[in-house]
């Protein structure tokens, strides 16, 4: 069982978290695939559909070593389901004290997203040092985040919402952020691009974001 603070140290390496919409069993693995083949290290697996479960379950089977999330977590079956599937850890859309005391009890640690500084005090205060962003841009982004790095010293995030390549050095930038979340590396205009573009774009945003963290 991972803490906070390890799980951290693992998404710090990682750096940048493909999310994965459950399409279908088979285009999760694919993805997974052509990913991990361009350096990827962790991925996000979005429990909005009935392939969510089996589809992280196969991920965790064919690859042992990825650190594997699942997403939109925001019920408690939806928790358990994870960890049945094998998940290392769970993130949710926003701060629910419910499911993160069901988590901090349970076998794997849960990413609540937070908004708005009450938010990171009040899931501070179970002991949750790694929180969600969420919608990052829509919200302010790293202008928030930047002040958030001198107000909440402690506390690390992984932001999502309208982050792509263009806006990806900003976020590497900040200190206080231990990774990045999107779909940008293996979508296009709302469609899949090909496996080799996977790899590629995953690849190309990987070496930008190791190009401003140093």
């Amino acid at each position: 069982m991972m803490d906070y603070a390890a799980l951290e140290a693992r998404v710090r390496a990682a750096g940048i978290v493909p999310i994965l919409a459950a399409r279908s069993v088979d285009f999760v693995v694919s993805a997974t695939e052509a990913l991990v083949a361009g350096g990827a290290t962790c991925i996000e697996v979005l429990f909005r559909s009935a392939a969510a479960q089996p589809a992280l379950a196969e991920v965790r089977r064919r690859f042992p070593d990825l650190l594997v999330a699942a997403g939109t977590i925001l019920e408690p079956e939806q928790y358990a389901a994870a960890v049945e599937a094998g998940a290392d850890f769970c993130i949710s859309p926003g701060f629910d004290p419910v499911i993160v005391d069901i988590a901090n009890a349970g076998p794997i640690r849960i990413v609540p997203g937070v908004q708005t500084a009450s938010e990171v005090i009040a899931a501070w205060r179970k002991g949750v040092t790694l929180q969600k962003f969420y919608p990052s841009e829509p919200a302010g982004g790293t202008a928030v985040l930047s002040d958030y790095a001198n107000v909440f010293p402690t506390v690390s995030f992984m932001p999502s919402g309208k982050i792509d390549l263009a806006n990806l050095a900003a976020y590497g930038r900040l200190r206080n952020i231990a990774s990045v979340g999107g779909s940008w590396m293996y979508m296009d205009a709302g469609q899949p691009v090909s496996c080799e573009d996977m790899t590629a774009r995953m690849t190309a945003s990987l070496a930008a974001w190791a190009g401003v963290r140093g």
